[in-house]
């Protein structure tokens, strides 16, 4: 008897780990957010690493991804840890117009040759470089 109640008493410690397990699972996935950021002034595939290394460091992004053909970046981040709005910060603080952040005029200094006078707002400066 005492056997029985035992193994039934594991069986249902077990049990309830599975569904807090499965619980904790939900609840992570509902303290994700994804964003579209727009990025205004974007020249060409050279801004690219700078946008990755960028969003890599930024505290509380998961993950992205950059479009090259639509000009924005789809960003999967948490709420708790950052928002809409300190990302694009962070992207115009390394050179990167985002969300209508103006970039920063140091950091668009460093930026790839290339992307300079777009980032300026002065024109395109893609074209025949690459």
């Amino acid at each position: 008897m005492k056997k029985t109640i035992f193994i039934t008493a594991i069986m249902l410690m077990v049990a309830s780990f599975g569904f807090a397990q499965k619980d904790n699972d939900n609840k992570k996935m509902a303290k994700e957010e994804t964003a579209v950021i727009t990025l205004n002034k974007f020249c060409c595939e050279s801004l690219v690493p700078v946008i990755e290394k960028t969003l890599a460091y930024e505290k509380g992004v998961k993950s992205f991804e950059v479009s090259v053909e639509n000009k924005n970046v789809t960003v999967v981040f948490k709420p708790k840890s950052t928002s809409v709005e300190k990302i694009a910060k962070a992207l115009a603080k390394n050179g990167v117009e985002a969300n209508g952040v103006a970039a920063d005029a140091r950091a668009i200094e460093k930026l790839p040759s290339c992307c300079k006078n777009t980032a300026k707002g002065l024109s395109t400066g893609c074209g025949s470089e690459h």
